[in-house]
């Protein structure tokens, strides 16, 4: 059916022109939280995971520029080293994610049948668990680490990405010069390579974002809820949860991680909602 005509005098959709706007936006400021997470624990001349009791809970000021925390240590470099442990997780939680996603996707897309009814059943009862739940019980019977969190977090993980890129595949595969293509003898390894892969590729990239995001409030918060990474490092979500006896006395200690998390998140929503949709 053909879309609508724009009579000449009609504005143009504010959402479409804003889109890059905000997704240049996004990517400026999650690029310049990744750098502060990465440069500044490098750079800086305090240890963020060495106490030192002299120097605790000091205010902001010129050598400590947000202060230090309880055990003395400070405050800036702490929530830098923090914030890279919690985007190197959540990165690779939704590297793995992905990854599986999108292989168990686009098979299903491409074969249809039984695949894809089987991969919408297991979708189905993934997404019935109550995936935090579920992630808080395993990590409580293992030794805290990386490899627990990722053990909680991906084996649910991948079915959004699956679920998405699955239509997106049969959508490609249903086109019209996909159909003439495979009809004058193209084979199915070209057409996955050269057509279908560049199309459900951008799709899933901007799931894959989507989910990052969504990651990355799940490690910050197992991080919180104690189940995360062991003392002394932490992540964002470990930081609040050490903060929190003293949100009366020394409100920073959680504000901070928590702005920065925030900020984080923001600039992802930013990314994604800047992002064209998949074609349809």
């Amino acid at each position: 059916m053909p879309g609508r005509l724009r009579s000449p005098g009609a504005p143009v959709s504010g959402r479409a022109e804003d889109a890059p706007v905000k997704a240049r936006a996004g990517v400026a400021v999650l690029v310049a939280v990744v750098l502060f997470c990465l440069v500044t624990p490098v750079v800086s001349a305090y240890d963020p995971h060495l106490p030192d009791l002299r120097r605790a809970l000091l205010p902001p000021g010129p050598a400590h520029w947000l202060g230090t925390d309880q055990l003395g240590r400070d405050l800036l470099t702490r929530t830098a080293a923090a914030g890279r442990t919690s985007l190197l997780v959540a990165l690779a939680v939704t590297a793995i994610t992905t990854a599986v996603g999108a292989v168990l996707g686009t098979v299903a897309g491409l074969t249809g049948g039984a695949a894809e009814r089987l991969l919408r059943l297991a979708a189905t009862v993934a997404l019935a668990l109550p995936g935090l739940t579920l992630a808080l019980a395993l990590a409580g019977v293992l030794t805290p680490g990386y490899g627990t969190v990722l053990a909680a977090l991906v084996p649910l993980g991948w079915v959004n990405c699956a679920l998405v890129a699955a239509t997106a595949t049969r959508r490609a595969a249903s086109a019209d010069h996909v159909l003439a293509s495979r009809a004058i003898g193209a084979s199915a390894g070209h057409l996955l390579r050269r057509v279908i892969g560049p199309h459900v590729a951008g799709t899933v990239m901007t799931v894959a974002t989507a989910d990052f995001a969504r990651t990355l409030v799940a490690v910050t918060s197992l991080g919180f809820l104690g189940v995360g990474l062991p003392p002394p490092r932490t992540d964002w979500g470990g930081m609040v949860s050490e903060a929190t006896p003293l949100l009366v006395t020394a409100p920073r200690l959680a504000l901070v991680p928590a702005l920065a998390l925030a900020l984080t998140g923001l600039a992802l929503a930013l990314v994604v909602d800047g992002r064209p949709g998949p074609e349809t």
